[in-house]
């Protein structure tokens, strides 16, 4: 009883939702592996939507179990199976209870590493000697976590966004008493009670990521120059307090009268030049989010739109390609800067990073935006993986962004 009790705990800690997506996970992974990817029916069936999901994820389990036993004995993917079992033995884990839109799973003998994700995929299963990566990309390829600076003359609150939710955060305590230190209303103490005012510091939480921002009282009118000196200190506890080393963007939301005087002492190294134009005290939940991602998603596009545009005059003087061969040398030399594939496009083949050399299988340019076969390993995704080990920027894109013709464009760091 003992024994298996520590085994049940070992097989909880060997499964991680991931917050992020980390590359180095896919180094030296031992074989086999399985990727399971499965959307989550919010509304569908909402009575019995974590049976729904669950008697996906096993039946796309089974398929996996039988493409493993075509190459591997039993005992080599024993933990595979264990740790799926476990799951769906657990109907009550916050990775099921919480999920977002779809679901993604990693497994491994030893590890699982589960991915919340922001999209509804298409069903599928891939299982062998590597990792299938493409639809995580998509859910992490253009920074789907955000802070929120919602900044008025003379408050300030920090939010914390991804692609389906934001969520207002509680300031450190440090935050808290720097404020203290500089204004008399910067705290509800017993002071502020008697003034019946309310303090500089926002702490409501968006309930249920759709609650309204704080319908709260002003101090007494802010001069210019008094609203001048605020934003220097909003600006320094951000700095010293909230970000630090973090490298996550900021949209700043304000309203636009305020912008310019913000922005003009800012130092946040990591504030996006486009910002939310409006007041935050008439956004809720829901309109926050949105006006957020239009900023994210102008960005995304923008940058992909400049990256492709590049693409011509870099091939022109050898830094820039969309010819296979091309693309896997570069791969294998590490210097490609920036990959473009074509999203839903399927290439079956092989990849060896070490030489650069592409083989391929069968037909070398068909479409598949639905079940991936889990017996033929993907050139793209190979691509994929090996330019996120040499940090280069990968967008998955529809045909009409793509800057060529060809699935697949890559431009490099120097040319041959």
């Amino acid at each position: 009883m003992k024994d298996e009790k520590e085994t049940l705990r070992k097989t909880d800690e060997s499964i991680h939702v991931m917050e992020g997506f980390d590359p180095a996970i896919l180094s030296d992974v031992p074989a086999p592996v399985v990727s399971l990817y499965i959307p989550v029916h919010h509304s569908e069936r909402e009575e019995r939507r974590d049976i729904w999901d669950r008697d996906m994820f096993k039946d796309l389990m089974k398929d996996a179990e039988r493409t493993l036993a075509e190459s591997y004995g039993k005992d080599a993917y024993k933990g595979i199976l264990e740790k799926a079992d476990y799951l769906l033995a657990h109907p009550d884990m916050p990775l099921w209870l919480h999920a977002g839109e779809g679901l993604g799973f990693l497994m491994g003998n030893d590890d699982v590493y589960v991915y919340n994700l922001f999209f509804a995929p298409e069903p599928m299963v891939a299982a062998g000697d590597t990792y299938f990566v493409k639809p995580l990309l998509r859910n992490f390829q253009y920074g789907t976590e955000y802070y929120i600076l919602e900044l008025g003359n003379d408050r300030f609150s920090w939010v914390k966004g991804d692609r389906t939710h934001v969520e207002r955060q509680q300031l450190p305590r440090e935050v808290h008493d720097f404020f203290s230190e500089l204004f008399a209303n910067s705290d509800d103490t017993a002071a502020d009670m008697k003034k019946d005012e309310l303090g500089a510091l926002d702490y409501i939480t968006l309930e249920g990521h759709m609650g309204q921002y704080h319908d709260h009282q002003s101090r007494n009118d802010v001069k210019k120059e008094d609203a001048a000196q605020w934003f220097r200190y909003v600006n320094k506890a951000v700095n010293d307090y909230l970000v630090r080393d973090d490298t996550t963007p900021i949209i700043l939301c304000c309203d636009e009268e305020y912008e310019h005087a913000f922005r003009k002492v800012c130092t946040l190294r990591h504030l996006l030049p486009e910002g939310i134009k409006k007041d935050p005290a008439g956004l809720d939940g829901k309109a926050l989010l949105e006006e957020s991602l239009a900023v994210m998603d102008g960005i995304r596009d923008a940058n992909i739109k400049e990256t492709a545009e590049k693409f011509g005059a870099d091939a022109a003087h050898g830094k820039a390609s969309d010819d296979f061969d091309a693309i896997g040398m570069a791969l294998a030399e590490r210097r490609v800067a920036a990959l473009f594939m074509v999203k839903g496009k399927i290439l079956p083949g092989g990849f060896d990073v070490n030489t650069g050399t592409v083989t391929f299988d069968g037909n070398p340019n068909p479409v598949d935006d639905g079940y991936i076969d889990p017996a033929a390993p993907d050139i793209t995704d190979a691509f994929a993986q090996a330019a996120l080990a040499q940090d280069a920027h990968i967008y998955i894109v529809d045909q009409d962004q793509m800057p060529t013709a060809s699935p697949v464009a890559a431009l490099f760091r120097y040319a041959e």
